[in-house]
């Protein structure tokens, strides 16, 4: 027979009583346990919550460190000496590592700046230039916000207006942003056209001026250093350091038109690309041409940072670092590059082939490096070059993959360990090409 109903709500009620008397007593005792935890932690507590926004007002990887190793300092002194985190090193150590993880991972808490006025991005023919013309152009900003024109400063203009078109089909909004701008960075009369055609665009358009400039153009040459020849250097030196100072003497002038005019706090950019991990990164056989035309890029870039500063002007000037960045032009033209540079050895010395035949192994295998490495795709290195024109304090150097964040930790290493594992890292045992065949790659 069925329960009668005056039990089974009887019975109900008193199970409800009871069970809110025991979920009491247990909220209780969870809170006792809460309220003994913060007394005793309590000191332990507030340094991790003001560690990790300190960390966060830079996004500066040296200061995070001081943060994490002031924290290793503090922890000693207020974890209380009977705790299980003072006695036991296997709960200590956890807690540590996920202090110091969370430390590195706290974003940048000082509020972005939107994308005012117009850019300049050069070496928009391919690779990088072009995919942060496309990122910028297709993808909003912090606020929703757009630049008024992208100009795309091209090496080869109507190949890079084909190429926008059809990469941007069906997105016309985008594609109306985009100015495409002859541009031979090696040349004074073409950059300065550039210039000009940037200024009597921005003269039509109902715009606060040109607010940053993005250098992305660069050519990669190398060869042996004894035997490459000296015309060479200079190409490589002039499209990749010089043309950059031409890029500066043309356009810092629009640049400081543009801040005069923007709403105050508003921080103008000059992004230059650098390559690995900076100054600090190993330079590895066969790259003394490209390694120091992209050192050099690097001081002339911390240099006019400190003269913009030292003048007053709300103008930053950063680095973007990439490592091995896929799919770019570079493996193509690397190898076209490859043919010319033993051509011109041959050339240099009346014919002889001693230059290949001391270093075509050697060549040949940095080829099948360069292929094997994975490397980052170049959209990393659009989203790098975004977050420095919107930062609120930009970083010096945006490192770009995971070898361009080694590089210079492994720089600062003692000469002969660092130069060992460069070697190895390229051309032996730690090489996905593997180790080369008839040259000295240990110590």
């Amino acid at each position: 027979m069925p329960p009668e109903p005056k039990k089974t709500k009887l019975f109900f009620f008193t199970y409800c009583k009871f069970a809110t008397s025991a979920l009491s007593k247990n909220i209780i005792k969870m809170l006792d346990i809460i309220q003994t935890i913060a007394s005793r932690f309590h000191l332990l507590g507030d340094t991790v919550v003001l560690s990790i926004l300190a960390a966060g007002q830079f996004d500066n990887h040296l200061w995070r460190i001081i943060v994490v190793a002031a924290c290793s300092r503090l922890h000693p002194l207020l974890i209380p000496a009977d705790s299980v985190l003072a006695t036991a090193w296997y709960f200590y150590w956890p807690f540590f590592l996920a202090h110091a993880y969370a430390i590195f991972k706290v974003p940048h808490l000082r509020s972005r700046q939107p994308r005012l006025g117009c850019t300049f991005v050069t070496g928009a023919d391919s690779g990088m230039g072009q995919t942060t013309v496309l990122h910028l152009a297709s993808t909003p900003g912090p606020k929703r916000s757009y630049h008024d024109c992208i100009f795309a400063g091209a090496y080869d203009a109507a190949g890079a207006e084909k190429n926008f078109a059809k990469l941007l089909a069906g997105n016309e909004q985008a594609l109306k942003k985009i100015v495409v701008v002859p541009l031979d960075v090696t040349s004074d009369k073409s950059v300065g056209n550039a210039a000009s055609t940037t200024a009597l665009h921005m003269a039509k358009t109902p715009t606060v001026g040109l607010t940053s400039v993005i250098n992305f153009h660069g050519v990669a040459f190398n060869g042996p250093t004894e035997y490459m020849p000296i015309a060479m250097y200079q190409r490589q030196h002039d499209v990749n350091y010089i043309g950059n100072l031409r890029m500066v003497q043309a356009f810092l002038p629009l640049v400081k038109s543009a801040v005069g005019s923007v709403s105050a706090g508003h921080r103008a950019r000059f992004i230059f690309t650098g390559t690995g991990g900076g100054a600090c990164s190993p330079c590895p056989s066969l790259l003394s041409a490209y390694m120091s035309s992209k050192f050099a890029v690097e001081a002339m870039c911390q240099s006019l940072r400190m003269e913009m500063h030292m003048l007053g002007r709300p103008i930053d000037c950063c680095v973007i670092n990439p490592g091995f960045v896929k799919p770019t032009m570079l493996m193509e033209e690397g190898i076209r590059m490859t043919t010319k540079m033993w051509g011109g050895c041959r050339d240099a010395m009346e014919g002889s082939t001693a230059a290949e035949d001391e270093y075509g192994p050697m060549m040949e295998h940095f080829v099948k490096y360069s292929a094997a490495v994975p490397g980052e795709h170049v959209s990393a290195v659009a989203r790098a070059a975004d977050d420095a024109l919107t930062a609120y304090m930009p970083r010096t150097s945006y490192k770009v993959g995971i070898d361009s964040k080694l590089a210079p930790i492994v720089g600062l290493l003692p000469t002969g360990l660092r130069e060992l594992m460069a070697r190895h890292g390229m051309y032996g045992k730690l090489s996905p090409a593997g180790t080369v065949k008839g040259y000295e790659v240990g110590c």
